[in-house]
């Protein structure tokens, strides 16, 4: 599949995202952020565990696990950890199947990847102008 519909796709949504966060009102709380970084994380979890195979549920999980913590210290120590965070699981899904096995489908690297890097720049954006999570 090419890499430019998925990511479009994925760039739309994580437009759609940022623009009902602020709509909900929740675009600058910190929770908000850590918990769509903790979900965002999850999906290669639940793929790996579609496989059936242990040793990827267990891999998946420590990685997700990785995420999750760094979305703990962003929203108690610097959002700016979160939006970092956010970046380099963009960078994490497209290159994930070169090091280990990637259970997701083929697709999903760049859609999800466009999804991270909107949402890591919509952060920092924030952060850069002055905005603070509560």
């Amino acid at each position: 599949m090419l890499f430019s519909a998925p990511f479009l796709a994925g760039i739309g949504l994580g437009g759609v995202t940022v623009a009902l966060m602020a709509f909900g009102g929740v675009l600058r709380q910190r929770g908000t952020w850590a918990t769509t970084m903790v979900a965002i994380a999850s999906f290669y979890v639940v793929f790996a565990i579609q496989t059936g195979d242990t040793t990827e549920i267990v891999i998946h999980t420590l990685l997700a696990t990785g995420f999750a913590v760094l979305a703990i210290i962003g929203a108690r120590a610097s959002a700016w950890i979160l939006a970092a965070a956010l970046l380099g699981h963009g960078i994490f899904d497209i290159s994930v199947g070169w090091v280990l096995a990637n259970p997701a489908p083929g697709w999903w690297g760049p859609f999800c990847l466009g999804i991270d890097v909107v949402l890591a720049v919509a952060l920092g954006l924030m952060l850069c102008r002055g905005q603070t999570l509560e």
